[in-house]
């Protein structure tokens, strides 16, 4: 029984996006920061919620650990898990890995990304980031291809940010299969020292549009309360990170879909003091 409720719910995800004969990778399941604020971090101007955009490591100078998992709609035997790290090369330049899994005991993802990111002025930067994908399924071997991705953050104003990425403008195909290209645009708005608004779409050039929104609150030095939205369909997210001594942070996070259920997260990250 269990068997046949993971592969509906697979089937259902990359049915819905329509087009189950091009493509592949199944949705990217956001670390447990940016899951809770319905993942709209790409305009986010700082790595702790996540490496969604190369260009934000140089907005934090420093380095940090992100190491997190989620339970796709609480089916059991379903995994996903994700490691990222960066750090500052200097003042002008940072650098990360970002290495993330993804599937079942039958079929599974891997995606491992090296970001580069350089500061072109105090308010804007610039980064790209280089893949390698791999998917594996039993009794049908393996498949590997390259991929690269863009990302621009600005800061046009203060408390302001402005982000954008792009991944996979080839179109590299993965075995017989095209790997997405999607665009990403955003943006960030801090409206007090306590609250973080996120807004952002992105698109890919065979599914419609999709909206994100989120906010991320600090009511205590210690605490971040975060909570998203996203469209089609409309999925609920919400989140809680505490924030230990000497960098050391958990953060738990859980989506709703209205047909597949809750997908639950969870997370711990380092980071180091501000230079």
């Amino acid at each position: 029984m269990q068997f046949k409720r993971l592969s509906g719910l697979i089937l259902a995800l990359l049915s819905s996006a329509a087009v189950l004969h091009a493509q592949v990778f199944m949705r990217a399941f956001d670390p447990a920061p940016a899951l809770g604020m319905g993942g709209a971090n790409v305009a986010y101007p700082d790595p702790t919620a996540g490496l969604a955009n190369e260009a934000a490591l140089v907005f934090q100078p420093r380095w940090g650990l992100l190491l997190g998992s989620a339970l796709p709609y609480a089916v059991e035997g379903w995994t996903t898990a994700n490691f990222q790290a960066y750090t500052s090369i200097d003042a002008n330049s940072s650098a990360a890995i970002d290495i993330a899994h993804n599937g079942t005991a039958a079929y599974q993802e891997q995606r491992f990304r090296l970001q580069y990111a350089r500061r072109a002025g105090a308010k804007f930067a610039f980064g790209g980031s280089a893949d390698l994908m791999r998917v594996s399924a039993q009794d049908y071997g393996s498949a590997n291809a390259f991929s690269f991705g863009l990302g621009v953050l600005a800061q046009p104003v203060k408390n302001l940010w402005l982000g954008a990425r792009v991944q996979n403008p080839l179109q590299v195909k993965l075995g017989d299969d095209i790997l997405p290209a999607t665009l990403r645009v955003g943006a960030a708005w801090r409206s007090s020292k306590t609250l973080l608004w996120l807004l952002e779409a992105e698109k890919d050039l065979e599914r419609p549009a999709q909206i994100r929104a989120g906010l991320e609150y600090r009511p205590l030095p210690s605490l971040f309360l975060r909570a998203g939205i996203r469209s089609a369909p409309g999925r609920m997210s919400l989140g809680a990170g505490f924030l230990l001594k000497n960098g050391l942070a958990l953060h738990a996070a859980a989506e709703w879909h209205p047909v597949l259920g809750v997908t639950p997260a969870a997370g711990i990250s380092y980071t180091a003091a501000a230079r």
